[in-house]
């Protein structure tokens, strides 16, 4: 699901600005923008997310205030320069040279001046980024919480419009027995060009009865239906995403049976409303945590 969420962390080490953003995924994908000199925190950062949510692709960036200003120092090696002043003074003395030795000269030597990289305390700098991408997740969970509700919202219409379409089924299922009786009678008669047998025609419609029977699916249906509602209805539960994905692919298997064994144009319609209802529940729970 989407989302999004901001906070600032502040400290001695810096002034912190931590952005997350969060789009549908199936699977959880976390990328990290991070200063160079926060690289070695970039881990942490992305195991935090990982270990608050189980799907959705999340772009968490990281910048620090003054970071170029706390790249390095600049020092000056006082024992070097002496060496160097004292052997330019003596070699000016020597050949009699002219010129100054002056800081110019002196600047210009290897060495003199270097750059000192400041070594940060990677614990302290974590303690505080830690504390600020909290307060970014949480503002970016109760986003994703507010979208999570409308979702919920609409699969429980879905659900409730399955389970019409599913005791329609359940309905006309038994009616089919009887049409393809009739069906058959006519049929035989037609080809024999007589009455046909009791018996054997009792027999026949039995088979067909037993092949098109869609009691057991019907029955697995109304089932799923009940653990999709106590699902969506449980607020304590945890991530359900996958939960639901299962569901779906289970209820998807159950309409393709009733469609291939009831023999009737009636059903094959209900089934088709029923199978266009799960595909759009389907689109939505790739979506919920």
């Amino acid at each position: 699901m989407t989302g999004y969420g901001r906070s600032d962390a502040g400290a001695q080490n810096g002034q912190f600005a931590v952005e997350v953003r969060s789009v549908n995924n199936r699977y959880i994908d976390v990328q990290v923008k991070t200063p160079r000199s926060l690289a070695a925190l970039e881990p942490r950062v992305k195991k935090a997310v990982q270990e608050r949510f189980s799907r959705g692709r999340f772009d968490v960036f990281i910048t620090r205030n003054g970071d170029t200003e706390r790249a390095g120092r600049l020092s000056v090696n006082e024992a070097l320069a002496q060496q160097y002043i004292g052997l330019l003074r003596e070699l000016k003395s020597r050949f009699a040279l002219a010129g100054d030795v002056d800081l110019a000269l002196v600047a210009g030597v290897p060495d003199i001046i270097t750059m000192t990289e400041v070594k940060d305390d990677i614990e302290a700098l974590w303690q505080t980024l830690f504390a600020g991408l909290g307060r970014s997740l949480e503002e970016l969970d109760r986003m994703r919480a507010e979208e999570g509700a409308a979702l919920v919202r609409d699969i429980a219409a879905r659900i409730t419009t399955i389970d019409t379409l599913t005791q329609a089924v359940r309905r006309r299922s038994p009616l089919t027995v009887e049409i393809a009786r009739k069906r058959m009678t006519e049929t035989v008669g037609k080809l024999l060009n007589e009455q046909p047998e009791p018996g054997r025609l009792a027999q026949e419609i039995a088979i067909l009865a037993e092949r098109t029977d869609v009691t057991e699916e019907l029955t697995r249906l109304d089932s799923h239906v009940r653990q999709l509602r106590a699902m969506l209805s449980d607020s304590s539960a945890e991530a359900v995403g996958r939960k639901l994905d299962f569901l779906m692919q289970e209820m998807g298997r159950e309409a393709n049976t009733i469609a291939s064994k009831a023999m009737d144009a009636e059903i094959a319609h209900l089934v088709v409303d029923i199978k266009a209802e799960l595909e759009k529940i389907r689109e939505q729970v790739q979506n919920i945590e």
